[in-house]
């Protein structure tokens, strides 16, 4: 007669590594769990609820600059800790984000008002040169940079830091330091930056200096001169050359002094005088397309290739700032006065594709991130928000009790943080996840994050978990504002509605009083 026997293998209920979890047996049936969808639920709410107990956004605050912070810069040819920033008082930073100090500055350099920085891409032969795609399979070659270990000229000391044997004074020790760190930095990205400000002048500057003299003098290698004060600077994704913005966009080459094109619209002639251009900005992948806003409430498109503009659309109120997507060339984002933020396919400039609603003040600045799927700006509401792509409505909301006008704000190049300048002097690190952790995250924690993440997504639009996702409490000040702008704009509606509904006959068959969609509202007329 045969006996059965029960046999249970360790290897099926013991860890594989000390480490690792035990393996756990479970039966998947949904007959025996009739409860799943109601316990799944309760740790959708639980992992909302986990989101908001840790969100703390805020990281650092960088003091430095004497007046406000009125622009920033990011390094794109691959220094991801490094920012370039422009105060009120002239005075020009270069700052480390992973050291959160300052490691080059110029004071005075301008008379009057920084009004934009950006950072010159490295010429052929220099260390970290993107080159340009030849073909449409072939990748940006990067050539070799050196170890950050090798000799620094001049000073006789390391990159790494280790001291010669010769001993210094601890203020030359402290600024050959300081050198160390900045040669560091532009090992891994571009060695010059442009400057522009209210002075009439753009400076070109050298951010590695001559044998460590950058720190205590600081001299511009090229300075170029125009017949009005500069407002924006945008340096070209290859070629040596950059966009100017005053009162009108003039193209420069770095090795000259006098600009080699200036690019009008064929219709400037009819525009009031006084006006001037108030943002430039070069296409990242199309590197021969240029857009520009002014304080005539324009928005222009450009062609270097033939010189010529290809189209203008006229808003109803004025546009601070541009900004392309780094992922989709046509997408085009502008930051507007009326409080809203649009976006414009650049093949179709006669409606906006997308309207982003939230702030209650003018949207001063805003940036794409790397991936191209979200996007920062700052306002004059003393608000930073954070927006995803195709929604209208931010999904996060950054502010302070001393943090005044945000005049500046940008998105690092790992996404994972973001910059706001503000006017009371100060640069402000953010988390672009507010519930993010910053030290290491072993792998159950990250797994255990990835499966609340999921959660919150498939029960992001039910009852509880809705309410935890979308709630957010604002200042006094903002919330208030927040709800005239609603009652103003209810009220505005009743009364287009109530013009509808008693207007003359003849008019509301001819159609004549119809409404006009939303993305289309702001636009006033296109020119091509």
């Amino acid at each position: 007669q045969k006996i059965n026997v029960l046999q249970r293998s360790l290897d099926k209920h013991l860890p594989e590594t000390s480490t690792s979890t035990a393996p756990v047996q479970r039966n998947l049936d949904p007959t025996i769990h009739p409860f799943a969808r109601q316990r799944e639920y309760a740790r959708a709410v639980t992992a909302a609820k986990l989101e908001r107990m840790f969100s703390k956004p805020f990281v650092a605050s960088l003091e430095g600059h004497g007046d406000g912070l009125y622009t920033m810069a990011k390094d794109d040819s691959g220094a991801l800790a490094r920012i370039a920033s422009g105060g009120g008082d002239g005075e020009v930073r270069v700052w480390d984000l992973g050291t959160q100090r300052s490691v080059w500055h110029a004071a005075g350099a301008h008379r009057g008002m920084v009004t934009g920085v950006c950072f010159a891409h490295p010429r052929a032969g220099e260390e970290g040169r993107m080159e340009r795609k030849v073909g449409a399979g072939e990748r940006g070659v990067k050539r070799k940079r050196p170890a950050l270990g090798s000799k620094v000229k001049g000073k006789g000391k390391s990159r790494d830091g280790e001291q010669d044997d010769d001993e210094e004074d601890y203020e030359e020790e402290d600024v050959e330091q300081d050198q160390i760190e900045l040669n560091a930095q532009t090992a891994r990205g571009s060695p010059r930056l442009l400057s522009c400000g209210s002075d009439k002048t753009v400076k070109l500057w050298d951010l590695k200096g001559s044998r460590g003299s950058a720190i205590q003098v600081c001299q511009p290698i090229q300075v170029f001169s125009g017949k009005a004060g500069f407002n924006s600077v945008s340096h070209h994704r290859y070629d040596p050359i950059f966009a100017t913005a005053s009162s009108q966009i003039e193209i420069w080459d770095e090795t000259k002094t006098s600009p080699l094109s200036t690019l009008k619209f064929h219709s400037t002639s009819t525009l009031s005088t006084g006006e001037h251009i108030v943002s430039v900005v070069f296409n990242k992948s199309e590197t021969s397309v240029l857009a520009s806003s002014g304080s005539d409430r324009t928005v222009c498109l450009y062609d270097l290739r033939s010189g010529k503009a290809l189209g203008r659309v006229a808003m109803t109120m004025r546009i601070n700032q541009l900004s392309f997507n780094p992922l989709q060339p046509p997408v085009l984002l502008c930051a507007s006065e009326d409080h809203n933020l649009y976006t414009f396919d650049m093949r179709n400039l006669t409606t906006s594709t997308q309207v982003y609603k939230g702030h209650v003040g003018a949207v001063m600045s805003a940036d794409w991130s790397p991936t191209g799927r979200e996007f920062v700006s700052g306002s004059y509401d003393r608000t930073v928000r954070l927006w995803k792509v195709g929604q209208g409505k931010s999904r996060d909301t950054y502010h302070t009790k001393r943090m005044q006008r945000v005049f500046s704000a940008l998105y690092t190049l790992d996404s994972r943080f973001v910059l706001s300048g503000s006017d009371d002097s100060n640069l402000r690190i953010w988390k672009a996840r507010a519930a993010d952790k910053l030290g290491v995250v072993d792998k159950r924690e990250q797994a255990r994050r990835e499966y609340r993440d999921g959660l919150r997504e498939k029960w992001g639009t039910v009852a509880d978990v809705a309410k935890l996702e979308r709630q957010r409490f604002l200042p006094k000040p903002i919330h208030n504002a927040e709800v005239l702008r609603r009652t103003m704009l209810d009220a505005r509606a009743k009364k287009e509605e109530n013009r509808r509904a008693h207007a003359p006959k003849g008019l509301a068959e001819a159609g004549k009083l119809k409404p006009r969609p939303a993305r289309k509202l702001p636009i006033e007329r296109f020119e091509s």
